[in-house]
């Protein structure tokens, strides 16, 4: 009686390629990202801490992107929005939080808006801390010849 060889290289060498090939259906295409910009009135904002009040200048501090363009031709922007945080306090500064508004606005070729978004980030500070530096993340779809603008928003 003859032995039959045993499979397993074929077989794994198979499913390997199989995997491997299948890596490159996964990867996204990395694209140029449309425009983003944020207005110069609206690149600062003062809010209040939650709990004490103490007064918070919020700026931007440095935006960056990646995008990817996805199968219906439309680009998925994915967003980190540095922000620089400094809290006004006398005292020992006691621990808190503050509530950052920022909205979000897409405009077509023509300068129209085609839409827009609210939301809050919430940043906290450690006893004693006068600044924060958080980095917002965010994503959103965009058509190709749209631009984005940033904006902050005040909650005094």
């Amino acid at each position: 009686m003859k032995c039959n060889k045993p499979l397993s290289k074929p077989v794994g060498l198979i499913l390997a390629a199989i995997c491997f090939s299948g890596c490159s259906v996964v990867d996204k295409e990395v694209v140029e990202c449309p425009k983003i910009t944020a207005l110069p009135e609206a690149r600062e904002a003062f809010v209040n801490t939650d709990n004490h009040g103490h007064l918070v200048d919020v700026r931007f501090n440095g935006v960056s992107t990646t995008c990817t363009k996805k199968h219906d031709g439309k680009i998925k922007m994915e967003v980190s929005a540095g922000l620089k945080a400094v809290r006004s306090f006398t005292g020992k500064g006691e621990a808190d939080v503050a509530i950052i508004g920022m909205a979000m606005a897409i405009l077509g070729p023509d300068e129209k808006l085609v839409s827009n978004d609210s939301f809050g980030y919430r940043i906290g500070f450690s006893t004693g801390a006068k600044s924060n530096y958080p980095i917002a993340e965010f994503d959103f779809v965009v058509e190709e010849d749209q631009r984005v603008v940033l904006m902050l928003t005040p909650t005094l």
